[in-house]
């Protein structure tokens, strides 16, 4: 903290759960909460067994799990599991990094229907959803047509259409289980 010139951090998160020392981690984060050095404590790429884990050998759970998830791969039972623990979900590449997302046919009906740039239905449906987000853009309109999201909803079908999507199942960061073997 001195390094950093603060008292305190407002939010502190595992970035992988890794194959080993997770938990022995996740016990320093309990610490630093404890001792008020950081307000919020989570984890990032964190499945539901390594979730189990942390609870069964600390039992104390992440206050918020940051995760891949967009209409492509929303991983709802992760985000269900996290809601009923009362873990808030923070969408990692909500938007899917853009490309082939806001080209996609249901998106593109939608934010027709809405008056709406694909991009801020995607923004709602995580809202709806309940889910937390960043979206990342270095482009001034960009960033204040993201803002844009809060004067409007989708409806029951709208966010059952992209929901749909789901089955398209398309990952574009590394599997959390997989992505350290590679380093055995």
């Amino acid at each position: 903290m001195n390094n950093l010139q603060l008292d305190y951090l407002d939010c502190f998160l595992i970035h992988w759960p890794g194959k080993y020392l997770f938990t022995d981690t996740w016990r320093a984060f309990i610490r630093l909460y404890e001792e008020k050095a950081v307000r919020v404590i989570g984890v990032c790429n964190f499945n539901i067994h390594h979730l189990e884990t942390v609870e069964k050998e600390t039992g104390v759970l992440p206050m918020v799990n940051q995760f891949e998830s967009h209409p492509y791969y929303p991983q709802n039972e992760l985000a269900d599991y996290c809601l009923g623990r009362g873990i808030l979900t923070e969408a990692w590449s909500p938007m899917m990094c853009g490309g082939a997302i806001f080209a996609d046919p249901t998106i593109g009906a939608v934010a027709g229907e809405s008056g709406r740039t694909p991009a801020q239905v995607i923004l709602r449906w995580h809202i709806q959803k309940g889910h937390r987000i960043f979206p990342k853009s270095v482009h001034a309109d960009r960033i204040d047509s993201n803002f844009r999201i809060f004067d409007f909803a989708l409806d029951d079908g709208q966010m059952e259409r992209i929901n749909a999507l789901e089955g398209k199942n398309e990952k574009i960061g590394p599997n959390p289980d997989v992505f350290f073997e590679v380093f055995q």
